[in-house]
């Protein structure tokens, strides 16, 4: 039981540190969308 809770709260605290990066991650990849498709056009 206390094994599992403890790794209950390891997740929620990965999560938050997956969340808070989350929107860095969006920008990066729309920054790669648009270096892909101007590639593409050219």
């Amino acid at each position: 039981m206390r094994v599992s809770f403890l790794q209950f709260l390891f997740l929620i605290f990965l999560g938050l540190l997956f969340f808070a990066d989350f929107p860095q991650l969006v920008k990066i990849i729309k920054q790669k969308i648009k270096a892909y498709k101007i590639k593409g056009d050219k």
